[in-house]
């Protein structure tokens, strides 16, 4: 048999319209598919099940093997065991509980490549319920498939994958600054769960609020280009869920090195400030790729100033990915 490949961007999730079913559906998300990483897994045939790739860590192996598992438990059981050996092969990965999304794309990955491998035709939305994603947000099920800008309509009570709203390319010359902080993981598994149970009510009057930004000036100044516009709109989402949050993260954001960057471009003009998802990765949106140079320059030469002792934050300018997931079949 041939060599099936699957490669899908990372994704920055950058707020919900709504946590509570105020008028019916939960959740509703904002976001869009990035460059600055991918996962990339291949399925060839393999005399005995493997799963290889470079500093895999014991985690991960373990959800490649659920995932594997669930793949022939729910969408592949009508193939013959002795076709079900397969070598899992993880050329690149989505830095884990770094707001990137990495769980939802290693599963939808590996579950596109499972079905390629033995041509299967399975859209994404229903491989993302098969393999239990998607549960809150579909950013992840969204940019898989298309990319770019999306926006979805959260769930209602007895659905498992929301409909996409909105899916719009995303200007090429604009930039992403994402701070990172590699020793930080934002919340994640049993925690995430606890939080989102835990948290109290969101409030109605700023669920309206961010319904009203997204509508109202995020989408149209993204159709129209107005990076100011657009980016004021994010910072303002932001607020609103980053406050909401903080008793179950330690503040606005999740790591203290990320919010001092986040605080100082917001100090220096700019307005597209934002953590991803639980974080700690926090992003800024800019207008060019000099303008992003500009911005890493001035936080690295401040973050040099901190003590030596500090963390040091990572840097990396990103474009929004607008093509979605690739999937090749190698011979």
């Amino acid at each position: 048999m041939n060599t099936v490949s699957v490669r899908a961007p990372a994704r920055l999730h950058l707020g919900f319209l709504d946590l509570n079913a105020s008028q019916g559906r939960k959740f509703g998300s904002i976001g869009l598919a990035i460059d600055s990483h991918y996962t990339e897994i291949s399925i060839s045939k393999a005399k005995e099940n493997r799963i290889h790739g470079a500093q895999l860590s014991e985690e991960t192996q373990a959800r490649l093997e659920k995932i594997r598992q669930r793949f022939y438990q729910a969408l592949g059981q009508n193939i013959p065991p002795d076709q079900q050996q397969t070598l899992i092969e993880v050329k690149q990965q989505i830095p884990e509980h770094a707001g990137l999304g990495s769980g939802t794309q290693l599963a939808l990955t590996l579950g596109t490549a499972l079905a390629s491998f033995h041509h299967l035709s399975i859209d994404t939305p229903t491989l993302a319920q098969k393999l239990g994603r998607g549960k809150r947000s579909g950013i992840g099920v969204a940019t898989f498939d298309q990319g770019g800008f999306i926006v979805d309509g959260g769930l209602k009570p007895d659905q498992t994958v929301p409909p996409l709203l909105m899916h719009q390319s995303y200007p090429d010359d604009w930039r992403i600054v994402l701070i990172m902080d590699p020793a930080h993981q934002g919340i994640h598994g049993k925690n995430e769960s606890t939080a989102f149970k835990t948290l109290p009510i969101f409030p109605l009057e700023n669920s309206r609020t961010i319904c009203h930004l997204t509508l109202m000036q995020m989408l149209p100044a993204l159709i129209e280009r107005d990076i100011d516009e657009f980016g004021q709109a994010i910072t303002d989402i932001q607020t609103l869920v980053g406050d909401h949050f903080a008793a179950a993260q330690g503040g606005r954001y999740t790591s203290q090195i990320v919010a001092r960057c986040l605080e100082q471009a917001q100090d220096l003009g700019h307005k597209g400030i934002a953590q991803s998802s639980w974080g700690p990765t926090g992003c800024v949106f800019v207008e060019s790729d000099a303008h992003a140079q500009q911005l890493i320059n001035a936080l690295h030469n401040t973050t040099l100033a901190q003590p030596s002792n500090s963390r040091q934050p990572m840097f990396i300018t990103a474009r929004c990915d607008n093509h979605g997931a690739i999937v090749e079949t190698l011979r």
